[in-house]
């Protein structure tokens, strides 16, 4: 799994057209908006559901460490396909997107999941400090 987190000041997002999956998620096309949020761009690659208690783990506490260290209140799970050229079949990349969110949930995190399989325009402003932008691979 690849991941882009960026610490923004304020980001926003909307589903513009639906990829043409079975398994894209119904969503409204309205525009969402957070401020002082992690918002973080995932790839999940081929094999990743299989090794999915390993990076659940590696990756919610990446996320708690940094979310703490840049005192963001709030997280964004973005899909994002564009980090690698190799990706999980799209059913077992959505399981694997909606465990994240339901760990994030259990420990107390204000979470948001951007919905998989569309086409998204977003605007985000990146605040720029020395941890504002990071990439890890899980």
């Amino acid at each position: 799994m690849r991941v882009l987190y960026i610490h923004s000041r304020e980001f926003l997002y909307k589903p513009r057209e639906k990829v043409k999956i079975d398994i894209a998620e119904e969503a409204e096309p309205t525009e969402k908006i957070f401020h002082n949020t992690l918002v973080t761009f995932i790839t999940v690659e081929q094999g990743d559901f299989n090794r999915r208690d390993e990076i659940l783990g590696a990756f919610i506490n990446d996320i708690m460490d940094i979310m703490q260290k840049v005192k963001a209140e709030s997280v964004v799970i973005y899909p994002y396909a564009h980090l690698s050229n190799k990706l999980e079949k799209p059913n077992n990349a959505i399981r694997l997107l909606r465990m994240i969110h339901r760990k994030l949930e259990q420990k107390g995190v204000n979470s948001h999941r951007a919905p998989f399989g569309w086409y998204k325009e977003f605007k985000i402003h990146c605040l720029g400090h020395p941890l504002a932008e990071l990439s890890r691979t899980f």
